[in-house]
């Protein structure tokens, strides 16, 4: 019981953050283009600041080695979506933008502000960074696999330019600092100022999501066949699929890899999701709708899944 309260107070946290952005905005205190540029410098500047700085600070070579598996995990994890997702519309018979958008939220969850918490609850110190190396996988599942879900085929040129974001142009560079051992002679203070950049990481990647979730109001919360197919999906049944390969794996994967592996295929939709349908000129308000709920849904469902994390794989 003591760890359930543990968990239910992560819940919580992540709850209060977001409910940051969704009061700034009913207040007015940020406008659509401070939000959007908010944004940008989270996405382009502070993120890529925390993935480098923990990745350096706190990983060795050996936590690096022992866990290579972390990015093909990761790729299991959105392949598995992926399958759902389609089986899902097929029964469904969703199609169009329907099925672009659905199919979206079971391939891409919110691997890293969901995920952090509970990374750093299992392994305090390390969690951000081993969670770091596990999104190689996701990014390029993001870029590649998310935008042609959306709109089909994509110029490799643009593919390049996306899959090499500033995120991932971190987790690189941070990645082999530690495997050719420079990160020893990176000065103290400039590790100090790349940390110090990185704080406020997840406080406002949850203060966006807020912002995001606001515009939508109580629309987003509908109790509909849509959004029920959604949360069923990307909370109950890929998490349960995954669960099974977890364990199945459990005596052959080290554990570290097996924990960050399950914390992230129990996250609910990407918030991120909602960026991708506006800029490819997908129904973003469809996009939303799912966020929204499978969030809400996510509060009971990776309660769960956490006591069968903490009870089987570790």
């Amino acid at each position: 019981m003591e760890h359930f309260y543990a968990i239910a107070q992560k819940i919580l946290f992540i709850i209060l953050l977001i409910g940051t952005g969704v009061f700034a905005k009913k207040m007015r205190w940020i406008s659509d283009a401070g939000e959007k540029d908010l944004s940008l410098v989270s996405v382009n500047f502070i993120f890529p600041a925390m993935l480098f700085s923990s990745i350096v600070t706190t990983l060795s070579v050996e936590d690096i080695l022992s866990n290579l598996l972390l990015p093909a995990l990761s790729l299991l994890i959105h392949f598995t979506g992926f399958v759902v997702g389609y089986v899902m519309c097929r029964l469904a018979g969703y199609t169009g933008d329907r099925r672009k958008i659905f199919l979206l939220h079971a391939t891409l969850n919110n691997f890293f502000a969901m995920a952090l918490p509970f990374a750093l609850f299992f392994f305090p110190g390390k969690g951000a960074a081993l969670l770091a190396v596990a999104n190689l996988g996701s990014t390029i599942v993001m870029w590649t696999a998310g935008v042609m879900l959306l709109v089909g085929n994509v110029s490799p040129r643009e593919t390049v330019r996306n899959v090499f974001s500033p995120a991932m142009l971190a987790i690189v560079a941070g990645i082999f600092c530690v495997l050719s051992g420079f990160s020893r002679f990176i000065p103290r203070l400039v590790i100090d100022v790349i940390v110090t950049l990185g704080e406020p990481t997840l406080f406002l990647g949850l203060f966006i999501a807020g912002t995001q979730i606001y515009k939508l109001g109580r629309k987003a919360l509908r109790f509909n066949g849509w959004n029920i197919l959604v949360g069923l999906s990307r909370n109950i049944l890929i998490p349960a699929i995954l669960f099974v390969f977890a364990f199945l794996l459990k005596n052959v994967i080290s554990k570290e890899s097996l924990v960050i592996f399950m914390i992230v295929g129990i996250t609910p939709a990407n918030v991120t999701t909602i960026s991708l349908a506006l800029k490819f000129n997908a129904p973003a308000d469809l996009a939303a709708e799912g966020v929204v709920f499978t969030h809400v849904l996510g509060i009971a469902t990776m309660i769960g899944f956490i006591m069968l994390i903490e009870r089987f794989l570790l």
